[in-house]
């Protein structure tokens, strides 16, 4: 892929470079942009990370055109500042209370009569794999496959070159709302950013913090947002079942401020620098100065309680997962535990929390696996912008289906699909 950046602001550089790229996660409560230069193999050099918050989202999905536009181009602006590079594409990460997944099914006869199977064989099973009956408010984001089984061999990664009379094809298809698919392009317009393919933002913290061993055993990836948390199950080496659960750590926030009658800026304060998922983690005794709502008071409340109010959420939320996960089929197959990610996994005991609810092994998600990203970028609240990065740096091979290089051609076409992304 030719990254090209270009300048239209006096005194900019313009700068013509293969393998830069720019990741863009549009989340409820922030916004975040990453800029990096992929050198070789996984090494990728982030040149810079930026992050505005933003009031034009709720639970993933765009409420406020303008003011989630205006936040995006903020956000590139501070990433422009820091980099010096001027941004005109990106490669977005996207998510939403309505977001899931179908797994399908698909088999055809090999057209070749050489029994060879070509790409174009492989094109007609998944474009016959992909053919869902939809209600007119959703549409296909994005396919993922999961295997092909050539004459009864399962497993098969990438069948083009065998031999076989019969090919079939297992994907996995995430569907969206079109409405909030369409909101999310108009705010780019309105900025003039060319959305250079748009991802389901847990596909892209995946990549960005799974490992092989991990997704090939069985294993879930959890990110616990602001507005949402996005539950997926990898196995096989791909995406098997994925939801998005309509809570997050606003929620938290909410809960706090209710209790304890003040505002939302001051609970989402005490939860950052206070807050912990179990009251076991608080010492007896121990209280914190809280402003009233109106902010001219203060008094002070105990730190176990306000422990006991995050941790009801918490495990509501612990609770909402198991029921996916049954749902899924999956509580029996995740010999590789649980990663989890998202700004709210920093909050002191949750790891803790989940591993003895969920009696598997737990682990923060970092982009660390990644040569070239620094300790400073390897945080888990990274873990989707990062994944952008690395998709749009690879610039992998792609097949048709979805072509979202505009608002219009993408809902004529639905996009594009990264062939071997997720493989």
């Amino acid at each position: 892929m030719v990254f090209v950046i270009k300048s239209t602001k006096k005194g900019r550089m313009v700068i013509k470079r293969r393998g830069l790229a720019v990741g863009l996660d549009i989340g409820t409560s922030t916004i975040k942009a990453a800029l990096g230069e992929f050198i070789s193999g996984k090494e990728i050099n982030i040149l810079g990370v930026s992050q505005v918050f933003s009031s034009g989202l709720r639970k993933g999905n765009v409420i406020d055109i303008e003011n989630t536009a205006q936040a995006i181009a903020g956000c590139l602006g501070e990433l422009e500042r820091l980099t010096g590079l001027e941004v005109g594409q990106a490669v977005v990460g996207f998510s939403g209370a309505d977001i899931f997944s179908i797994n399908n099914r698909a088999v055809i006869a090999v057209g070749n009569p050489g029994n060879e199977i070509l790409p174009e064989d492989r094109e007609r099973v998944l474009k016959s794999a992909q053919n869902i009956p939809l209600p007119p408010d959703k549409i296909i984001l994005q396919r993922v496959e999961r295997q092909y089984i050539v004459d009864g061999y399962e497993g098969v990664r990438d069948p083009v070159g065998m031999m076989g009379s019969r090919l079939e094809a297992e994907v996995a298809v995430i569907v969206a709302k079109a409405a909030a698919v369409q909101n999310l392009y108009r705010s780019a317009e309105r900025i003039n950013l060319q959305i250079e393919k748009c991802f389901y933002n847990a596909l892209l913290a995946a990549e960005a913090v799974l490992l092989p061993t991990e997704k090939e055993i069985g294993v879930v990836l959890v990110d616990i947002g602001a507005g949402t948390t996005e539950v997926s199950f990898f196995e096989r080496g791909s995406l098997a079942c994925t939801a998005v659960l309509p809570i997050g750590g606003e929620y938290i926030t909410r809960d706090i401020a209710i209790v304890l009658k003040t505002s939302l800026g001051e609970a989402l304060r005490i939860k950052e620098h206070y807050g912990v998922a179990s009251p076991f983690l608080v010492k007896e005794g121990i209280t914190i100065k809280i402003k009233n709502i109106q902010g001219n008071q203060t008094r002070e409340v105990s730190a176990r309680m306000v422990a006991e109010i995050i941790q009801a959420r918490v495990l509501e939320m612990m609770e909402m997962i198991r029921d996916r996960l049954i749902s899924f089929g999956c509580l029996s197959r995740m010999p590789g535990g649980i990663v989890v990610v998202g700004g709210e996994v920093m909050l002191p005991g949750m790891v803790q929390v989940m591993e003895e609810y969920f009696g598997v092994p737990v682990r923060i998600g970092v982009p660390n696996s990644i040569r070239g990203i620094t300790n400073d970028f390897a945080l888990p609240q990274n873990a989707a912008v990062i994944g952008a990065v690395v998709c749009a740096a690879k610039g992998r091979a792609c097949v048709p289906g979805h072509n979202n290089q505009g608002f219009y051609k993408f809902f004529d076409k639905l996009g594009y699909f990264c062939k071997d992304l997720f493989s």
